[in-house]
């Protein structure tokens, strides 16, 4: 599973589950979504690599991805992949409506949740962008 496509879904289970607690005006699917995020965010564990890694059944020697983290992180300013920046970034965004329950913040999830949906359908993520230019990897 690619990036793309994995923000696609990203994207569209936000949008669904803020449809949903706002109709059951609940949150709680909410918090266990940033839940989400901020664990592949934090650990680095990322879906779509795992699916990728479980389909082709391809196991990386933990010394082998050191090396090879090691060669690309000399290129960069800021030694943290701008993937795993964009998911923490969101659930920090996601997090503002939860933490402040403010009338007007509702805007927040929804804006994400219709951003992600477009960053996956053009493979154009401004933020993603935005960390590329900042110096992430």
């Amino acid at each position: 599973m690619t990036e793309r496509m994995f923000r696609i879904i990203l994207g569209v289970a936000l949008l669904t589950l803020l449809y949903i607690s706002a109709v059951n005006n609940n949150d709680e699917l909410i918090k266990f979504y940033i839940g989400i995020l901020l664990f592949e965010g934090i650990t680095n564990w990322r879906v779509p690599k795992l699916l990728t890694m479980l389909k082709n059944r391809i196991y990386y020697p933990l010394e082998q991805h050191r090396q090879i983290s090691e060669q690309v992180s000399n290129h960069y300013r800021i030694n943290f992949e701008a993937e795993r920046a964009i998911r923490l970034v969101i659930a920090l965004l996601l997090s503002i409506p939860v933490i402040f329950p403010v009338d007007i913040l509702w805007i927040i999830p929804w804006f994400v949740g219709s951003l992600l949906l477009l960053a996956g359908m053009t493979n154009i993520c401004p933020l993603g962008i935005l960390l590329h230019w900042l110096g992430f990897k």
